[in-house]
C-alpha cells in the first residue's frame, strides 16, 4: 500500500526528529507521523501518546493499515506516559498552543532529557520565552505558510542555563532571516502587533525593532 504523505506543518516537525531516534509524539492523533517517521525508517521506534481514547483507535488504525511495527500507543497526559525506560530521545509536542507545551515541559523532568521539536499554534512568543527563562535553548527554528496560516517548529534542549532575552528575540526566536518563509512568519507577527498596538502604544517600539532587524517595509 503506497504511504500517505504528511502535511506541510508535519512534514515541518519530521525535518526537526533525528535519524535513528526513538520518538515520543506527544498528543498524536492520528500518528500520522510517528507512522510515516517508522514507514520511512527515519526512526526505529515511536510511542504515540494521547489524553483521549478516541484519538488513540484512529492512531493503532493508521498503524495496522500501514503496517508499522515498533509502534506503542499510551493513553495519558502530556510526558508522564513515557519513561526512562523506554530510552525516548526526540519528543514531538506539536499542534497545541504555546502555553499548553511549556506546561507539559513543565511538569515532566524528563524533558530536560530529550530533544524537543516543538510547533505551537499560538502564543509561540510565550513558549521561547517560557523555556529560555527555565534553563532550555533552542537549537534550531524553522517556518512556513500553508493554506494562508504561518506555522514555526523549534528543536529545544536543556542546558541548566537560564536566560533572560529580549522581547524581540521571544518573537524571532532563532529563525534564519535569510529563509523566506522564515521572513514571512515576522512579517505576520509584525502586522499582528501593528493591530495590537493601535489599543497599546508599548507595542510600537518592539513593531519598530522588528521591522529594522528584517528590513520590512509596509
Amino acid at each position: 500500500m503506497k504511504l500517505f504523505s504528511l502535511d506541510e506543518r508535519l512534514t515541518l516537525c519530521a525535518s526537526l526528529v533525528r535519524n535513528g531516534a526513538r520518538l515520543a509524539d506527544i498528543g498524536s492523533d492520528h500518528a500520522y507521523l510517528p507512522v510515516w517517521l517508522l514507514k520511512n525508517g527515519k526512526i526505529s521506534f515511536a510511542i504515540a501518546s494521547d489524553i483521549n481514547e478516541k484519538p488513540l483507535q484512529s492512531g493503532r488504525r493508521t498503524a495496522e493499515k500501514y503496517g508499522a511495527d515498533n509502534i506503542e500507543f499510551r493513553l495519558g497526559a502530556g510526558l508522564s506516559t513515557v519513561t526512562a525506560e523506554d530510552r525516548v530521545t526526540d519528543a514531538v509536542i506539536a499542534g497545541m498552543g504555546g502555553e499548553v507545551i511549556a506546561s507539559i515541559i513543565r511538569d515532566s523532568e524528563l524533558s530536560k532529557q530529550l530533544d524537543l521539536i516543538l510547533q505551537p499554534m499560538t502564543r509561540s512568543k510565550e513558549l521561547v520565552g517560557f523555556l529560555y527563562e527555565n534553563g532550555f535553548e533552542i537549537t534550531e527554528q524553522r517556518a512556513l505558510t500553508a493554506k494562508g496560516k504561518c506555522y514555526t517548529a523549534m528543536k529545544a534542549r536543556y542546558t541548566g542555563k537560564k536566560t533572560a532575552v529580549s522581547e524581540a528575540f521571544k518573537i524571532m526566536g532563532k529563525l534564519d532571516l535569510t529563509d523566506a518563509e522564515s521572513v514571512k512568519y515576522i512579517e505576520k507577527q509584525i502586522r499582528n502587533l501593528e493591530n495590537m498596538s493601535r489599543a497599546d502604544h508599548s507595542l510600537k517600539a518592539l513593531v519598530e525593532e522588528l521591522r529594522s532587524l528584517i528590513g520590512y517595509e509596509n
